[in-house]
């Protein structure tokens, strides 16, 4: 596969329609909806659409990978419409990430958190043009972004994965002139208000390995809060071999590249995760596509599906590692 296709096809593709892959706009803010969340403030979430773009990002890899040599062809037509119509996410993957960040909506209510909703302003960060060092794509698609927060008034944002929460607060200051918005994690957050109390008895959810993503664990910090959550939760949190600041990666930063590597680094991981239990809990996304698409008897769960369950006693069946 041309790589220098993928990536002018990346970039192409955010700038032409604020994704870096083919997707519907509303695929981003359908979650919320049925929310009814507040369209104003100053304090606002932003999921950044990550979480939404998983499904599609998953359909688009896999095409690329049964696609062979044959995938810069597609990567040359992602920007079109036809694209959109070859990548079709599977609609139990696009149904598990609403009701992820239907959770971490729901979580923050409990924890007494005033916020307010973007809706059709939620746009992607650019993240992955930043990554993959497509800078000035990246500052013109900020820019962007930054734009329409600063027209929304928004003052404080409450992110929801660790690469939209690096990016908006360590990379947008850096690329964006004027940029001032405060940013938190919804962990950071969750832990302040609800890390002190537990809501269910020490292990009574069961015990499950956590796999710390590489952003969270070493650029921002954030170890101890999602471990405090979940015992709190009810968890017993194992740690695998390498885990914290010296945790290994999943394989999703080079997924868009190299689905091949991606999918041997994955599987490399998860054969750490499985010394200590199948039940995977994880933190990211990426972390959580990665590992996903080359799990077989594991389970893999994102850490708000389990906090739900252990807060709001709501059961995710499956997806909540039962």
């Amino acid at each position: 596969m041309d790589l220098r296709s993928v990536l002018s096809a990346i970039a192409e593709t955010t700038l032409r329609t604020g994704l870096p892959v083919p997707a519907p706009r509303e695929a981003v803010y359908r979650w919320a909806q049925p929310l009814g969340l507040p369209r104003n403030g100053r304090v606002y979430l932003y999921t950044g659409a990550l979480y939404q773009l998983v499904p599609y990002i998953k359909a688009y890899v896999s095409l690329l990978e049964q696609l062979g040599k044959g995938g810069s062809r597609l990567a040359k037509l992602a920007s079109t419409r036809l694209a959109a119509r070859v990548v079709r996410p599977d609609r139990r993957e696009s149904e598990l990430v609403e009701g992820i960040l239907s959770s971490i909506a729901r979580l923050l209510s409990r924890a007494g958190v005033e916020y307010a909703y973007l809706y059709e302003d939620d746009l992607y960060s650019g993240v992955l043009l930043y990554d993959l060092g497509l800078e000035e794509a990246f500052r013109k698609h900020a820019a962007r972004v930054y734009e329409a927060l600063r027209r929304r008034g928004a003052e404080k944002l409450i992110t929801v994965d660790p690469h939209t929460t690096y990016v908006m607060r360590s990379v947008y200051p850096e690329y964006v002139e004027g940029f001032s918005i405060e940013v938190v994690n919804y962990l950071e957050l969750l832990a302040e208000r609800l890390g002190s109390k537990p809501a269910r008895a020490p292990g009574s959810l069961g015990a499950m390995v956590i796999h710390d993503p590489c952003l969270y664990a070493r650029a921002l910090g954030i170890v101890e809060q999602p471990r405090r959550l979940l015992k709190a939760a009810g968890v017993e949190v194992l740690e695998p071999r390498r885990s914290g600041r010296m945790t290994y990666c999943c394989g999703g930063p080079v997924e868009a590249l190299s689905p091949r590597l991606a999918r041997r680094i994955a599987e490399a991981r998860l054969r750490e995760l499985r010394e200590k239990s199948e039940r995977v809990v994880t933190l990211c996304p990426i972390c959580y596509a990665n590992l996903s698409r080359v799990a077989r008897d594991e389970t893999i769960v994102d850490i708000a599906l389990v906090l739900a369950k252990g807060f709001l006693g709501v059961d995710g069946g499956a997806a909540a590692g039962e």
